[in-house]
């Protein structure tokens, strides 16, 4: 006979099953995507953006190095090993810009893991631009520290195609093409939303260009931070000097720093530029010496978080409009 006691214990029993399964629900992590969602992993956020530009709404598009973060000196962490586990696609730069990566994704042990080098069959500029200015002695350290580095391994050349946005073209038509043949359902999406960002850059690069020629011939010669600008100057006609860090971003030696005073008083240079996410000390303190102009907020690496900086188009036309205004 089912009693009044019988009963009791069977609330009992599902009370304490209710409850072992409210804890299990609070105290389990919460999945980080599902079976149904399209994951692509890519470095840094530049290349995120352009990615997403391409892909709209139907990818999920994971960066590992946040937003403001120095990739140089980017450590993959466990949360980033979980992330490459689930993607399909890896948008690797290349150009030593993600030295960490086989590692990771052995780590990740995602064998359908398929990775896009964004800079195949592009042209890669090396560092030779910058040998007239260094010994024999200081050209020995800097391939050293290129190849011991963390970050960005220059010894195969110099990383930051993106900055020449013919280059970021190029990028846009293999993000394009890879997503088609991962997700060939999505294909007109991808044609359609490709072809309206690829005539955006097109814009863009015809206002970077039109921009640069209103600077004087005479002060198109820059100093920057670290060698990350060497496309961007070919491009648009502008001269970088040397860099004011080498590949390990030390610090220049006493020797160094008297050339780079010699260099700003030779070729009457009227700013120094440095970049978003690096230390501003050393170039303020150069500036301030030979008294030019100082720019600290260049982005190259990183996308920033004002609706001026938050996008691929928008730090380009910041950095555009910051190199004009101090050259002018």
């Amino acid at each position: 006979m089912y009693t009044f006691s019988n009963r009791l214990n069977w609330m009992k029993i599902i009370l304490a099953v209710s409850l072992a399964l409210f804890i299990t629900g609070c105290t389990a992590e919460k999945p980080v995507s599902t079976m149904n969602q399209k994951v692509v992993i890519t470095s840094i956020s530049p290349l995120a953006d352009l990615i997403r530009n391409v892909g709209g709404d139907s990818i999920q598009v994971i960066s590992l190095v946040p937003t403001g973060s120095d990739p140089h000196t980017y450590e993959p962490t466990p949360d980033a090993v979980r992330q490459v586990a689930m993607g399909k696609l890896f948008f690797a730069n290349g150009v030593g810009q993600e030295a960490y990566l086989e590692k990771l994704i052995a780590n990740s042990q995602n064998k359908d893991l398929r990775t896009v080098i964004l800079s195949d069959g592009l042209e890669i500029l090396g560092n030779e631009g910058h040998k007239d200015n260094h010994d024999e002695e200081a050209e020995h350290h800097e391939d050293e520290a290129h190849i011991e580095g963390n970050g960005h391994d220059h010894s195969q050349g110099n990383p930051h195609l993106w900055l020449d946005v013919k280059n970021a073209q190029h990028y846009v038509e293999c993000i394009r093409d890879a997503l088609i043949e991962a997700y060939p359902q999505d294909q007109e999406l991808f044609k359609a939303n490709a072809e309206n960002y690829l005539q955006e850059l097109e814009a863009l690069d015809q206002w970077i260009a039109k921009e640069i020629q209103t600077i004087p011939p005479e002060n198109r010669n820059l100093i920057v931070y670290h060698d990350a600008w060497r496309y961007y100057t070919e491009r648009y006609g502008l001269t970088v000097l040397r860099p004011v860090v080498r590949g390990d971003e030390s610090e220049p030696s006493a020797k160094d720093y008297a050339q780079l005073i010699e260099l700003i008083k030779e070729y009457k240079i009227k700013a120094i530029f440095g970049e978003v996410g690096f230390n501003t000390k050393l170039i303020i303190q150069l500036a301030q010496e030979a008294g030019i102009k100082m720019v600290d907020d260049l982005y190259n690496d990183t996308l920033g978080v004002t609706p001026e900086t938050d996008s691929y188009i928008e730090i380009m036309k910041h950095n555009t409009k910051a190199i004009v205004s101090a050259l002018e």
